[in-house]
């Protein structure tokens, strides 16, 4: 085997020392965060600026932001 080959076999799919997607996930509330803030966004839009699709990707990115900032509790 060469080099490249060596570095591949611990990135295998059936290598249990290979953290999967549950190992790496962060406490935040992300999805939560930005599904509200859709939504609100998309209240907001309607109401203010006649424009929902701008009110979504506003309130979207301000959820994000929210969600990223706050850790959930183990």
């Amino acid at each position: 085997m060469d080099e490249v080959d060596n570095e591949n076999i611990s990135t295998e799919i059936g290598d249990k020392d290979n953290d999967g997607y549950e190992g790496n996930e962060e406490d935040n509330y992300l999805a939560v965060g930005m599904c509200l803030g859709m939504c609100f966004g998309a209240l907001v839009g309607h109401l203010l600026f006649k424009n929902m699709g701008v009110g979504m990707g506003i309130g979207m990115c301000l959820g994000l932001t929210i969600g990223l900032s706050i850790k959930q509790k183990e």
